[in-house]
């Protein structure tokens, strides 16, 4: 969803209900004694100020999940990626004093430059690919797409992808 979908009163609407389901999920992982990761985007934070705190408060680890949910691989330049990523990173600092280290992209995509940013940035883990269902790998840079031929592996490098599944 592009910055201009975040208009549309469905997209609204969702981002109202994340709040409520939120607090509904905290009394059941509160019952059950069960820590989770919230992947919350950065204006979501902004508009409900009171939730990531009380999301850090359960025990809960807060990931980053874009600003306004965007592709980032509709974003036309690296930096333009980098801006919003860490226009994401600083709502849930500013609200509630927490650093991001883990992504899940709200598109489950990457651009070619998202893992050297999430490196930059000190993040510990990825969790937007699909190469494994179970076992957690390293992400790589470099991938070549050959469009008449085998992928080709990058280098692995130290950011851990826990698989989408």
């Amino acid at each position: 969803m592009g910055p201009f979908a975040a208009r549309s009163p469905s997209a609204v609407s969702r981002g109202e209900f994340g709040a409520v389901v939120v607090r509904r999920i905290s009394v059941l992982l509160e019952r059950e004694a069960i820590p989770a990761t919230f992947f919350v985007p950065g204006h979501v934070a902004e508009t409900y100020p009171d939730l990531v705190p009380a999301i850090g408060a359960a025990g809960h680890e807060i990931g980053h999940h874009g600003y306004l949910h965007e592709d980032p691989l509709a974003l036309e330049t690296r930096e333009a990626e980098r801006g919003i990523l860490l226009r994401a990173l600083a709502a849930p600092d500013t609200v509630a004093g927490t650093r991001s280290v883990g992504d899940r992209s709200p598109t489950w995509d990457n651009s070619p430059s998202t893992v050297e940013l999430h490196l930059e940035e000190g993040f510990r883990y990825e969790r937007s690919l699909m190469g494994d269902d179970l076992t957690p790998s390293w992400c790589r840079v470099g991938d070549h797409h050959q469009p008449d031929g085998p992928y080709l592996s990058g280098d692995s490098v130290d950011l851990v992808e826990m698989p989408v599944s």
